[in-house]
């Protein structure tokens, strides 16, 4: 087969064409001018971004016949070489499958026939993090002290595997995850040079899709345009790639926000019977939910959502009739239910159950407001504090006594005895009466019906349960502590 899929045809091939990389590409190619590159270079980012792009690019770079050069010409012997991997000065090698100390023993042999003259010997090893603690061990030399005109390049998935060792002798470059904006504009450019007619909507579910990964996303075009040739259609993307359509989740959305239980639970039921997996559902459902969220906070959401112009106006305008505290408690309550999804023996019964919850929730009034509501209803229901009661030194029976009087110590010397004048003894206070206990209970209870200690009560179920599943969570180790 000769086909050639665009994650292939689509490689960059210069530093320019690279997607989102400008903090490693800028420092590259400043580095080429300057003749200032160092031996050995790590770049490390998620799967996806341009790692094996880069390190082709930086190779073809300097054994360009017009190198070393930020820019090759694509076209000399050298560049087409390394483009098709076929270059006996840049060797690529997969870390996966060569994890032992022989087979960096065999590359620490190969790195001393010096290159082609005016050449490099470059070393791109992918997924280094799959080497043992051995291999790693036989190659801290050569990256110590390694030979002229060599050139190491390591890339990887997984930096924290790699030991300290390693790290300490290279130079490192954090790759990103591509934004919406960078991925939609990448993606306008490929679907029209190739001609291909499909609407921007799937466009932007395949970047929600494959969370800042290029190559993903061109796989997923990729399978469509296998499927349906250059013309697709949203419907025909959906069943393809297994996307789950917005108008289903807004079908279970809408019922929920006008408290209809039942209308909410049926539109679910239809959503399940169509093959779509509940915790596959319940995860975009909460992504429309943050949608709205953010669209009550944001004047202009677009950038911050992955939707089309005319589904961004409809998210507002749903927004709009409510306030940003309704989505959040709605965010909070089914993010702890879908985390429960997973223990559940049936999760389309876990997520039903949820939906339910959703829609019965009382109305979003706040909390200050409930509490004010409460207290009004305290002290109008029941006698405010201090009534019957006593101050201390007031009215309590007892008055201090003078001083000089009633014994010895106030008495002088060879004086006669004094005589104490006779008082009217005070009225001892009498006690405030006992409050019957069946009508303290009588009184509780009444106070736990009342429908506005209930209302309170279902406000702060969400937050109790928000809280009771973080702290199932194991704590996090400190800082000083062993980790063994």
């Amino acid at each position: 087969m000769s086909y050639e899929v665009l994650a292939r045809r689509w490689r960059p091939q210069t530093f320019d064409d690279v997607v989102g990389q400008s903090h490693v590409t800028v420092t590259l190619a400043n580095a080429l001018r300057s003749e200032r590159l160092s031996h050995a270079i790590l770049l490390a980012g998620p799967r996806g971004v341009g790692k094996t792009s880069i390190a082709r690019i930086l190779a073809r770079s300097l054994n360009c016949d017009e190198g070393p050069t930020e820019k090759p010409c694509g076209r000399c012997s050298p560049c087409v070489e390394i483009a098709n991997s076929t270059s006996l000065d840049v060797q690529e090698i997969d870390a996966a499958s060569h994890t032992g100390v022989d087979n960096v023993r065999e590359l620490r042999d190969s790195i001393r026939y010096a290159a082609a003259p005016g050449k490099h010997r470059i070393f791109i090893i992918d997924e280094v993090h799959m080497l043992s603690q051995a291999a790693f061990n036989a190659l801290l030399k050569t990256l110590e002290e390694p030979p002229p005109r060599s050139l190491f390049i390591f890339a990887t998935t997984d930096p924290q595997k790699i030991p300290v060792t390693v790290l300490s002798r290279v130079q490192r470059f954090d790759l990103k995850r591509l934004g919406g904006s960078e991925l939609l504009s990448r993606l306008r450019q490929i679907v029209a040079s190739e001609a291909i007619e499909i609407p921007e909507s799937v466009l932007r579910a395949i970047i929600r899709e494959v969370d800042g990964s290029l190559r993903d996303a061109l796989t997923l075009l990729d399978r469509l345009v296998s499927g349906f040739g250059s013309s697709i259609s949203e419907e025909a993307a959906g069943a393809v790639l297994d996307l789950v359509d917005r108008r289903i989740l807004l079908d279970v959305l809408d019922p929920v926000l006008e408290r209809d239980p039942a209308n909410a639970l049926s539109a679910l039921r239809r959503a399940l019977e169509k093959g779509v997996a509940p915790t596959r559902l319940a995860a975009d459902l909460l992504e429309e939910v943050r949608n709205h969220v953010v669209a009550c906070i944001v004047k202009d959401p677009g950038e911050l959502v992955q939707l089309a112009e005319e589904e961004v106006a409809e998210v507002r305008e749903r927004a709009r009739k409510h306030d940003v505290e309704t989505f959040q408690r709605l965010f909070r309550v089914l993010l702890s239910r879908t985390q429960e999804l997973g223990f559940a023996p049936r999760p389309a019964h876990a997520l039903e159950m949820a939906v339910v919850r959703l829609a019965t929730l009382p109305s979003s009034e706040s909390l200050s407001a409930l509490m004010t509501r409460l207290e009004a209803l305290e002290n109008g229901g029941a006698p405010g504090p201090g009534g019957g009661g006593s101050t201390r030194g007031e009215g309590s029976g007892t008055r201090p006594r003078p001083r000089g009087t009633g014994g010895a110590p106030g008495q002088r010397a060879g004086s006669p005895p004094r005589r104490e004048v006779p008082r009217a003894r005070a009225p001892a206070s009498t006690p405030p009466p006992r409050r019957d206990l069946d009508q303290e209970a009588r009184l509780r209870n009444e106070a736990k019906s009342h429908p506005l200690v209930r209302e309170i009560i279902d406000v702060l179920d969400a937050e109790i349960c928000e809280i009771r599943t973080h702290s199932t969570l194991p704590p996090a180790p400190a800082l000083d502590e062993d980790p063994r």
